[in-house]
């Protein structure tokens, strides 16, 4: 399969870069700086340019199989993510994994009062990004894609203990590993289960 992989340098989408090579894929690159990735493979090719500009993704979309998102927020800029979906929306990807927040409400959650809490902590401490991932949702949800938006709560530079757990409805654990999201968000990409569908994922 052929991937392409938006914010790919950053601590998280490295690691989908890393665990999308050893299984075997095929990987398109998306950095903002040559130097920042740090891995080189013959299956990777890195091409370098702003996930909020069309073309660029356009090109970064372009025969490939799925398409992963590991974008966050962007010093300067409160729109990147939902900008770089509309792009990829735009660009007619097949499959389309994004890693967005627990702190996102979508139809039929069922948060606990701790969800609850961290979804208001989220709108009232970062109203931007939160703002950004709402509207990153609403495109997809109008969107004909088969997308799948997976929701993390807070996310901790730790090796794995086991993988990730899942659930539709309410966030199972306060925290998750970054390499068990990697693994989860690149396993999102074969699961035609959680096509349209925002899971939650915890540690």
């Amino acid at each position: 399969m052929k991937l392409a992989i938006l914010g790919a340098s950053g601590r998280t989408g490295r690691l989908v870069v890393h665990k999308a090579l050893e299984a075997g894929h095929d990987v398109r690159a998306l950095v903002r700086s040559a130097t920042k990735l740090g891995i080189t493979h013959p299956r990777l090719e890195t091409r370098t340019g702003d996930a909020t500009d069309a073309p660029t993704v356009a090109g970064l979309v372009e025969g490939c199989d799925a398409v992963l998102s590991a974008l966050g927020p962007v010093e300067g800029r409160n729109d990147v993510c939902s900008v770089a979906t509309g792009h990829v929306i735009a660009a007619g990807a097949r499959r389309y994994v994004a890693i967005s927040g627990a702190g996102i409400d979508v139809p039929g959650d069922r948060k606990d009062l701790v969800g609850r809490i961290a979804s208001f902590a989220t709108r009232k401490l970062a109203p931007a990004v939160f703002q950004d991932k709402v509207r990153e949702h609403e495109l997809l949800e109008k969107s004909t894609l088969a997308w799948t938006l997976v929701r993390p709560p807070r996310l901790v530079d730790r090796p794995a203990a086991g993988e990730a757990r899942m659930n539709l409805e309410r966030c199972p654990g306060a925290s998750i590993a970054r390499e068990a999201l990697a693994s989860f968000a690149l396993r999102c990409v074969g699961d035609d289960a959680l096509i349209r569908r925002a899971p939650f994922v915890a540690g």
